[in-house]
Protein backbone atom coordinates (compact mmCIF):
# COMPACT_ATOMS: atom_id res chain seq x y z
CA UNK A 1 0.00 0.00 0.00
CA UNK A 2 1.22 3.47 -1.11
CA UNK A 3 1.41 6.25 1.82
CA UNK A 4 1.46 9.98 0.90
CA UNK A 5 3.89 12.08 2.66
CA UNK A 6 5.30 15.67 2.80
CA UNK A 7 9.00 15.87 3.51
CA UNK A 8 10.50 18.70 5.43
CA UNK A 9 10.84 20.34 2.45
CA UNK A 10 7.49 20.54 1.01
CA UNK A 11 8.36 17.65 -1.33
CA UNK A 12 5.13 15.19 -1.77
CA UNK A 13 5.64 11.93 -2.28
CA UNK A 14 4.67 8.65 -2.39
CA UNK A 15 5.53 5.57 -0.28
CA UNK A 16 5.51 2.04 0.82
CA UNK A 17 3.65 1.84 3.93
CA UNK A 18 6.31 -0.18 5.09
CA UNK A 19 8.90 3.11 5.28
CA UNK A 20 6.41 5.12 7.15
CA UNK A 21 7.27 4.63 10.64
CA UNK A 22 11.46 4.31 10.01
CA UNK A 23 10.88 8.14 8.26
CA UNK A 24 8.90 9.02 10.76
CA UNK A 25 11.32 7.87 13.53
CA UNK A 26 14.40 9.35 11.83
CA UNK A 27 12.16 12.99 11.38
CA UNK A 28 12.56 13.23 7.81
CA UNK A 29 8.58 13.86 7.08
CA UNK A 30 6.96 16.69 8.30
CA UNK A 31 3.07 15.10 7.34
CA UNK A 32 1.71 11.64 6.09
CA UNK A 33 -1.83 11.58 4.71
CA UNK A 34 -4.39 9.18 6.37
CA UNK A 35 -8.13 8.61 5.09
CA UNK A 36 -9.40 11.21 7.95
CA UNK A 37 -6.75 13.83 5.87
CA UNK A 38 -3.10 14.65 6.70
CA UNK A 39 -1.65 14.10 10.17
CA UNK A 40 1.31 16.13 11.31
CA UNK A 41 4.23 14.55 12.95
CA UNK A 42 4.91 15.76 16.26
CA UNK A 43 1.65 17.16 16.58
CA UNK A 44 -1.14 14.41 16.12
CA UNK A 45 -1.10 11.08 17.34
CA UNK A 46 0.99 8.78 15.95
CA UNK A 47 1.84 4.86 16.96
CA UNK A 48 5.03 3.59 16.91
CA UNK A 49 6.95 -0.12 17.33
CA UNK A 50 10.64 1.94 16.98
CA UNK A 51 10.49 4.23 19.72
CA UNK A 52 11.52 1.92 22.27
CA UNK A 53 9.79 0.18 24.95
CA UNK A 54 8.11 1.86 27.66
CA UNK A 55 10.03 2.78 30.96
CA UNK A 56 7.78 2.78 33.78
CA UNK A 57 5.54 1.23 36.11
CA UNK A 58 3.73 -1.45 35.32
CA UNK A 59 -0.32 -1.62 35.02
CA UNK A 60 -0.92 -4.25 33.87
CA UNK A 61 -1.43 -6.89 36.43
Amino acid sequence: MLIRVRYLDGRIDLIPSMRLEELIVMSEIEQFERSAGWVTVGKDPVRSTLRGQYNGPERRK
